[in-house]
């Protein structure tokens, strides 16, 4: 079942989100010292308990086991009202390949046509050669605008869906 994040989840969206990025951003970065000491769990679950409106926009995939979320930023008062930002999207790494993540992401879909969104966009790491996969398969197109992640070498791709 797909639902609305809650004040409950906030140590488990905190493990999903840590051991997420650690197994998808660690092989790219080679940051160790981001990778385990500055990403924490603890961190995550304060920034949430102190403000609770964060989870407002979070979906969470639970069947008695939440594995995994999807979170989205709405910029209206930028005067883009027909799209959605993607940007906080993690399946616990145990439970890839049961298609969590191709529900959870026809779930924001779904929801922001009800808005009224015309498109979804994503920021997705060039050398993040799974997640790119992902979102081809589902229907997300990569337009040529890149850019370096902030601090880093890295480079961005955007990748967009016509709803």
């Amino acid at each position: 079942m797909i639902r609305k994040a809650r004040t409950e989840d906030i140590s488990r969206l905190a493990e999903i989100e840590v051991f997420g990025k650690r197994v998808a951003y660690r092989p790219i970065f080679q940051d160790d010292d981001g990778s385990f000491n500055q990403l924490q769990t603890g961190t995550i679950i304060e920034e949430y308990r102190q403000n609770p409106s964060l989870l407002t926009p979070i979906w969470v995939y639970d069947d008695g086991i939440v594995k995994g979320l999807i979170n989205q930023k709405d910029y209206p008062d930028n005067g883009r009202t027909d799209e959605l930002e993607l940007y906080c999207f993690y399946v616990e790494p145990f439970f890839k390949g049961q298609g969590i993540g191709s529900a959870l992401l026809r779930h924001l879909c779904t929801e922001a046509q009800k808005r009224h969104k015309q498109s979804i966009y994503a920021w997705v790491l060039q050398k993040n050669i799974p997640a790119r996969h992902f979102y081809e398969r589902n229907g997300f197109v990569a337009d040529g605008r890149e850019g370096l992640v902030a601090g880093t070498t890295a480079r961005n791709m955007l990748y967009v869906k016509k709803l």
